[in-house]
């Protein structure tokens, strides 16, 4: 949509460097915003409005892209408490003053819409049968699911001005140029095998193989560019690939890049069940990238 204004935060990390990218190739406007962006993620959103701040900080600058603009909050701290020397009240004080900050800068400028990224996180493992609705009820502990669920029920009623509220839930996420950074020391599941496969590595399998609502990340950006332009939603809605594969599956993908890949089975954790996309008219044909594309992308970018 040429033109149009999106300013996304936490554009320096891995989720919101594909937000970035995939607006400014829709023809948006895009300003990214984040504490910081190391070389390679500035080279790969050459040509945007950078801005760096920490938007947990009261004098923090925040751009004011004027009426009608649109505000994706990425910005997230998914390294554990213990990991950063901080308490659980902290930990969930880091995540959720970002957000407070920017509700306030979105009813200051009259935000057209505004979209809160969620995550699975807010559910445990004995959530949800088979699959993960929307209308489950999330039980998970722990100072991250805590922040996200508290902006899921802040959000909607924070807002003013006629900002449109989005809600979404994300799931399993792989892509290219992904990475650990210290507000997400952990990478996904699919990086750290396909990182072991080619350093000829043994990776660990659970048994029986769970399956995963695995989403190809530069998907994300289309399918919340058709989303904010219908009505808003005051209710957490899960934005992910409709067709869950089991960890057996990956493996079987990643062996015919790699037929000399070494697997070792483990006994199976219990984990929360994949999430159960939630019926959006906006995107009714909305083709996801399947899993053995993606796949083939990441190992691409990576050789």
């Amino acid at each position: 949509m040429t033109g149009a204004r999106v300013l996304i935060t936490g554009a320096g990390g891995f989720v919101g460097s594909h937000l970035a990218m995939g607006f400014a190739a829709l023809g948006y406007q895009v300003t990214a915003l984040d504490r910081g962006f190391d070389a390679a993620t500035r080279s790969r959103l050459s040509g945007m409005v950078l801005v760096e701040a920490d938007l947990a900080a009261p004098d923090a600058l925040v751009p004011d892209l004027g009426d009608g603009c649109i505000i994706i909050h990425a910005a997230a701290l998914t390294t554990s408490p213990a990991a950063m020397g901080m308490t659980e009240a902290e930990h969930v004080s880091a995540n959720m003053a970002p957000l407070l900050a920017m509700l306030r800068h979105a009813s200051r400028v009259r935000a057209e819409s505004f979209v809160f990224l969620s995550s699975s996180g807010v559910f445990a493992a004995g959530d949800g049968s088979p699959d993960l609705a929307d209308t489950d009820l999330p039980t998970a502990v722990g100072s991250y699911s805590a922040a996200k669920r508290a902006g899921e029920i802040l959000v909607p009623s924070a807002l003013s001005g006629g900002t449109r509220p989005f809600c979404l839930r994300l799931g399993y996420l792989y892509g290219p140029h992904e990475a650990a950074r210290p507000t997400r020391q952990r990478v996904s599941l699919m990086q750290d095998w396909t990182r072991r496969a080619e350093q000829g590595q043994v990776i660990e399998v659970a048994s029986p193989a769970p399956r995963r609502d695995w989403t190809f990340v530069p998907d994300l950006a289309p399918a919340i560019a058709r989303l904010v332009q219908g009505p808003g939603d005051p209710s957490p809605r899960h934005l992910c690939a409709p067709d869950p594969v089991s960890d057996g599956d990956v493996i079987a993908l990643l062996r015919s890049h790699y037929p000399n890949l070494a697997v070792r089975q483990v006994p199976a954790s219990p984990i929360k069940p994949p999430m159960r996309p939630s019926h959006l008219a906006a995107l009714d044909g909305f083709r996801w990238t399947d899993i053995a594309s993606g796949l083939s992308q990441v190992l691409q970018v990576a050789a």
